[in-house]
């Protein structure tokens, strides 16, 4: 029962010990593809210029709006009679 348990045990610990090391060894082969991670500075970056860009837009629309605004009020209603 020992020898049952142990061999189980030594198995248990080949097969981790290959899944472990498996991802390491694809990682070195030509193939493998690989995943670009943004550094936190460049995250950053676009996030100012999307929250900029993003104002502007906001600052121009309420721009729009005022501007029609005004040239719905001084246009006189029309009446067809």
């Amino acid at each position: 029962m020992v020898n049952k348990l142990r061999a189980r045990l030594g198995m248990i610990l080949l097969l981790m010990s290959a899944a472990l090391f498996s991802g390491q060894t694809m990682a070195e082969s030509h193939g493998h593809l690989f995943l670009v991670v943004k550094s936190a500075d460049m995250l950053l970056r676009h996030q100012a210029d999307s929250d900029e860009l993003r104002q502007s837009a906001e600052e121009a629309a309420a721009d729009f709006r005022e501007r029609y605004h005004h040239v719905q009020i001084k246009k006189a209603p029309t009446t067809i009679g």
